[in-house]
């Protein structure tokens, strides 16, 4: 039987200029590549660096144009026109026009058999678009952002309904957004569930004290781990001021480690000076994807604040390393936390609710094995055995 070729097609996948950048995506490659071969289609914003504007933007002009990730994955960054703020639609269009350039300029007789779409728009609708035109089937992963952020957005709005509709599958990453995905008119019968994976391997169980020492930090005090950007829908304030709730009640307040960087450091920097919490938080920076295991580690719970979510991946990671999640009610959060074993889903999403949720945590029990167990059941090898299944039968047809 021949070998499967699939092109996945992302804006999220990392880069020398943003090495942290979609890294369950590269998960997934890495998995989908045991089995099939695999390329990496990674559609990059042109912003001349010579035009005014962000500085965040003008570092798209530093990323690659391509290379080769995990010994044997080649993949591509070709640039697309997209002026921030403005006509989104225009995104989808040039995207779409882009990413058939590129195939057919430098991929050489190379031609998918399936293609991997990530996020409904605009990354989905360029990849339905380019389906269609070479006679490739589609499969599109809706992760949150995409069916919160643009259906609601003229044209770009109906670009990703004829995405979600035309698609010969659509994945949603939690029971929430598979819902919604129908809603927005994917035909039922192409509508799936699957959930985001990890790898067992680089996360594991580690002792707990060991994992501190290295770290530095305190080996008797209950320690939450927050790993993810610094950005308003991550809302890790609410979690500053859960830890304000606490002492206000006169408990033992835990320690919180905040382990990523974004937009909003300096802000929370201020926030944790304001609220006096000097000795209650750490913020670790960015840290290594192989790393944040060691994190975990030391960890009592991690802790997610979040407004909204697809499929947070550290749900598993952490559950992987042994640990409980005490995550706000998104997307996907019952889907993960479905049992009080392997964690908390916190609700209402307020600093209230938190503090009640860190304080039962801390006088529960959390048999780190049984979690463990149940991560490794949804390890990125399974979630490709499953992957493979659909891409294989699409193909079939």
């Amino acid at each position: 039987m021949k070998r499967l070729k699939i092109l996945m097609l992302t804006r999220l996948f990392p880069s020398r200029a943003f090495p942290a950048f979609g890294t369950f995506c590269i998960e997934r490659a890495k998995a989908l590549a045991a089995h099939a071969d695999v390329r990496v289609m990674a559609p990059t914003p042109y912003y001349p660096g010579w035009l005014p504007g962000k500085e965040d933007w003008k570092k798209w002009t530093r990323v690659e144009r391509q290379g080769t990730v995990e010994g044997n994955i080649r993949v591509t960054y070709p640039r697309y026109a997209s002026l921030p703020g403005t006509a989104t639609w225009l995104q989808g269009v040039s995207m779409a026009r882009s990413v058939r350039h590129e195939l057919a300029e430098n991929y050489d007789d190379w031609q998918p058999d399936v293609i991997d779409g990530h996020f409904a728009f605009p990354d989905g609708y360029a990849a339905t678009r380019l389906g269609h035109a070479i006679g490739a089937p589609v499969v599109v992963t809706c992760h949150g952002s995409d069916l919160r952020q643009y259906p609601e957005i003229p044209v770009a709005g109906a670009m990703t309904r004829w995405t979600l509709r035309n698609a010969n599958r659509v994945i949603s990453v939690s029971s929430d957004l598979m819902r919604r995905s129908i809603e927005l008119g994917c035909p039922t019968n192409h509508a799936v569930f699957l959930t985001n994976g990890v790898d067992p391997s680089k996360f594991s169980v580690r002792a707990q004290s060991e994992c501190r020492a290295r770290l530095g930090l305190p080996p008797d005090r209950k320690i939450g781990v927050y790993v993810g950007f610094l950005i308003d829908r991550k809302d890790q304030s609410l979690i500053l001021h859960a830890l304000v709730e606490i002492r206000r009640q006169g408990a033992p307040v835990p320690l919180v480690v905040l382990v990523g960087d974004g937009p909003n450091r300096q802000r929370l920097e201020n926030e944790i000076v304001a609220l006096g919490l000097q000795n209650d938080v750490i913020l670790a920076g960015q840290r290594r994807h192989d790393e944040v295991a060691l994190w975990m580690g030391a960890a009592d719970w991690l802790l997610l604040s979040s407004s909204s979510e697809g499929w947070a991946t550290v749900y598993f990671e952490a559950m992987a390393c042994g640990r409980p999640v005490l995550t706000s009610n998104v997307s996907s959060a019952k889907d993960a936390i479905h049992s009080p074993e392997f964690g908390m889903v916190v609700e209402p999403r307020t600093a209230t609710a938190f503090a009640a949720a860190m304080q039962a945590a801390a006088q529960t029990t959390y048999d780190e094995n049984a979690i463990r167990r149940y991560a490794e059941q949804n390890s990125w090898e399974n979630w490709a055995d499953n992957a493979m299944q659909l891409f294989t039968s699409l193909v079939a047809k």
